[in-house]
């Protein structure tokens, strides 16, 4: 749509669009003032977003109101961007809302720059003379801001739900892993093994192929790679709940297939005691500095939704060279939503009968994961990988990922053909000697000294420490802050029970 430039009374630059006008036609930066007065927010903003702001008049009364937020906006029309330099960051509408010309989505843009926390401390503003002009790219972009708030949502929720767990499981971790391994980078073909159904039609071709690469399986895909006979170089876990750690127990055993697991991920102590390890460092919170506290070594990793997204990344920072997935459906199916055999479907079957057959169960449980698997599909489509990572099968997927292209094997044997020249990534394993009393109680000493970390509480208390930010400098201080405090005091208590059972290989 174009826009019309003119002069207001006052001398300033205003501007209509379709017959509407975008800002006074007599005095711009009054009417910009009169919308940062009037915007209601009950809370201290981390974050303000604004959709349409055209000629940006507002950000400056924004930024006088607001002075610690940082200020966004999102663009209908690229006729305003002499004004970008006015805001924080800017996104723009105007070449997402048609899927053809969609590089990157908007409400992925929104939640990689915010965060789950920035988003739920971030102050949502609409500059309605933009609205009707623009009515479709408005509507197109408040969808968006919904689907960027919810994910936030639901990611907080995860975090606040996990939190205990996930410190327990550092605990355990850092008590019992004595082996562990070093990753060296490499420049030959990796291959990450996603469990969709797909795998199984490149099982021949990774046999076939199998000196060309550097083989990764996620731990859901374990168990199938196993029982066809190919061993892995590298298995990667990151699920802190409970069933993650069937994928694992029964496929490590008596193999020295190494293990990257972050301190947070769920496994059985035996299988950490006896496995060789690459501990994984996301780089903040409890499990960071349990981590650190008993001197572990480890490998920078990506934190992601899903165990292939920091597979991706772990991948290609292993290597020079491209990175393959088998298995990344990221889709409906109307069987087994992944590879057979598989640790928890194996469990389940236990509990078939005539009434409840294998087949409901298996799409019982493919509608489940609709809902996840589209954010992770969304996530793989907008992410960046620099054109080094492609999907490969014998076949087709049935839905798209982005800029990642699907490929053939007959392209990947073209691809690899140079494979002698290549060197593979490396592990070297270390063992490491301390008695359970002495690790016990250093865990200990940790965790005492971390109760008023403001770290700790971040990662601990997701939503209390959220909620405590929101409220600084407003009446709800300092009950915030009290809360905060007494959850936290209980949430050490609860992780160091889990230092003090009798028998440690329980917990």
């Amino acid at each position: 749509m174009k826009v019309r430039f003119e002069t207001a009374s006052n001398g300033e630059q205003t501007c209509s669009a379709g017959g509407f006008r975008l800002h006074s036609s007599y005095n711009p930066s009054r009417e910009a003032g009169r919308f940062a007065s009037n915007a209601e927010c009950s809370f201290n903003p981390r974050y303000i977003l604004v959709t349409g702001p055209a000629l940006s008049y507002c950000a400056d009364f924004l930024k006088k109101r607001f002075p610690g937020a940082e200020l966004c906006c999102i663009r209908f029309s690229k006729e305003f961007h002499e004004t970008d330099s006015k805001w924080h960051a800017v996104f723009c509408a105007f070449d997402k809302a048609d899927p053809e010309k969609e590089n990157r989505r908007l409400s992925e843009e929104l939640f990689g720059y915010m965060g789950d926390e920035g988003i739920s401390s971030c102050l949502f503003l609409s500059w309605k003379p933009s609205e009707l002009p623009f009515k479709e790219l408005s509507e197109f972009a408040w969808k968006e801001i919904k689907k960027a708030a919810v994910k936030s949502k639901s990611v907080l929720a995860t975090r606040t739900y996990f939190s205990r767990r996930w410190a327990r499981n550092a605990l355990r971790f850092a008590l019992f892993v004595k082996n562990t391994a070093v990753l060296r980078r490499g420049n030959s073909a990796v291959i990450v093994c996603a469990s969709g159904p797909s795998l199984k039609q490149s099982i021949p071709f990774i046999k076939q192929f199998r000196e060309r690469f550097f083989l990764i399986a996620v731990s859901s895909a374990l168990s199938a790679m196993r029982c066809y006979g190919i061993s892995p170089d590298l298995c990667i876990s990151t699920d802190g709940g409970y069933w993650a750690k069937l994928h694992l127990s029964f496929p490590l055993q008596n193999s020295r297939i190494p293990l990257a697991l972050p301190a947070e991920g769920s496994c059985f102590a035996s299988v950490l005691s006896k496995t060789p390890v690459v501990p994984l460092f996301y780089g903040d919170g409890c499990s960071q500095a349990v981590l650190e506290s008993t001197g572990f070594q480890g490998m920078k990793a990506l934190r992601n939704g899903s165990v292939s997204g920091t597979a991706a990344m772990l991948a290609l920072s292993l290597t020079e060279g491209s990175v393959f997935f088998c298995g990344l459906d990221l889709s409906s199916s109307k069987g087994f939503f992944h590879i057979q055999p598989n640790e928890l479907d194996k469990r389940n079957s236990a509990f078939d009968s005539r009434l409840n057959t294998a087949e409901t169960r298996a799409a019982a449980a493919s509608a489940a994961s609709l809902s996840s698997t589209e954010i992770y599909r969304s996530w793989f489509s907008s992410a960046d990988f620099g054109g080094r990572l492609f999907r490969l099968s014998s076949g087709s997927y049935s839905s798209p990922l982005g800029k990642t292209a699907d490929i053939h094997w007959s392209d990947f044997e073209r691809m690899t053909a140079d494979f002698r020249s290549r060197s593979k990534p490396s592990t070297a394993e270390t063992k490491t000697e301390f008695s359970l009393s002495e690790r016990t109680e250093q865990l200990r000493s940790t965790v005492q000294q971390n109760c008023s970390n403001p770290e700790w509480i971040k990662s601990a208390l997701p939503a209390e420490s959220l909620m405590q930010e929101r409220a600084k400098g407003t009446a709800h201080e300092d009950e915030a802050k009290k809360k905060t405090a007494g959850c936290m005091e209980q949430f050490c208590t609860d992780i160091l029970n889990a230092l003090g059972r009798k028998n440690p290989y329980d917990i």
